[in-house]
């Protein structure tokens, strides 16, 4: 997987990453790209314009519970006990967990993850619940 820009007038795409890259979005001064490069792994960084890419955050995150702020990173630690939301510090380096979640309610479903502009408010998807039935055909051929 590799990210690719393209004219939003049309034209011809071209390839932002040459050693992988997926669910990227751009900082909110427009400066840098912030990338997985599988469907959970560390967070990597690159100038909007192109270069050199720097892993930023170790962290297992998955590919859909993370946002980039103006000033940090929020994402959701599926692999902490109990499961956290925390903000990664992009001047201090630093991780501060800010909110606990209850993993007996439920795992990570599908994909979703906000922050509020005012960073107050986090909302992410969660499946509670996943039912199935097993049916019965009789005579069948």
């Amino acid at each position: 997987m590799q990210l690719w820009k393209a004219p939003v007038q049309g034209g011809q795409a071209v390839q932002v990453t040459k050693e992988g890259g997926f669910a990227a979005f751009e900082s909110p001064d427009g400066k840098f790209l912030y990338y997985i490069k599988a469907f959970a792994g560390p967070i990597w960084r690159m100038p909007v314009e192109g270069g050199e890419e720097t892993r930023i955050l170790d962290q297992n995150i998955q590919w859909s519970y993370w946002r980039v702020l103006e000033n940090n990173i929020c994402f959701l630690d599926w692999d902490a006990t109990p499961p956290e939301i925390k903000l990664f510090d992009f001047d201090t380096r630093q991780i501060k967990r800010i909110a606990t979640v209850e993993r007996e309610k439920g795992f990570p479903g599908g994909g979703g993850f906000a922050v509020s502009p005012d960073g107050q408010s986090v909302l992410f998807a969660r499946i509670d619940q996943i039912d199935s039935d097993i049916m019965l055909v009789e005579n069948f051929r």
